[in-house]
């Protein structure tokens, strides 16, 4: 609930959360669990204007979120329905089994979300590579255009007209490359994938 409060304090309109684990008790309770738990911090919070986005999980363990249909039932057990969305996490979803990598499991993957979901949830998009294999339910992101998930992918992810207007964050390793960190390094490719490279400007690998 304090979290809610100091987005709307700061003016944010978005609280992004991972739904978190069921811890033993099994998955239906667990998404249950969690439902109860968004509409208690709702209701004591009082911010009306704030929306809580549900983040796209890897599934280690007993991590929920990873599957579609968590976030579709998490939302659908929800007294808030109304005030839920999802934050995609592109190396999450690539850990956890859908290849965003490929033309048709990308394409099935975004038909799936919104018939179980609704593309009109989806408001944020974290965008980080994967070190991790398709499938492989471990959280760790890599540099943009370095990992499992390649360049094009987020070329695609940038010119998808349904992902229009959607902010994306980085949430890549830090640190330097010569004199650039990596988050200029990541976000010059990113741009470049978005409009094209600029005369004389490398293009990204």
């Amino acid at each position: 609930a304090l979290e809610l409060v100091r987005s709307a304090r700061l003016g944010i309109p978005y609280l992004v959360l991972h739904p978190g684990s069921h811890q033993g008790s099994g998955e239906k309770i667990g998404l249950r669990r969690i439902a109860q738990g968004i509409d208690q911090a709702l209701a004591r919070a009082e911010v009306p204007d704030i929306q809580v986005l549900l983040e796209t999980t890897a599934g280690a363990g007993t991590q929920l979120g990873y599957r579609l249909e968590h976030l579709r039932d998490i939302i659908g057990s929800s007294r808030s329905g109304d005030r839920l969305g999802v934050c995609l996490d592109t190396s999450h979803v690539f850990a956890a089994g859908y290849d965003l990598s490929r033309v048709e499991a990308y394409e099935d993957f975004f038909g799936s979300f919104d018939r179980l979901i609704s593309l009109n949830r989806l408001k944020v998009v974290h965008a980080n590579d994967s070190k991790t294999s398709l499938g492989g339910k471990a959280d760790r992101h890599e540099q943009i255009g370095l990992g499992r998930l390649g360049v094009q992918t987020f070329k695609r992810l940038l010119g998808d007209p349904r992902l229009s207007g959607r902010p994306f964050i980085l949430e890549t390793p830090k640190g330097k490359e010569g004199d650039l960190s990596w988050d200029e390094i990541n976000i010059q490719k990113l741009k470049q994938l978005r409009e094209g490279p600029q005369p004389g400007a490398a293009v990204p690998h």
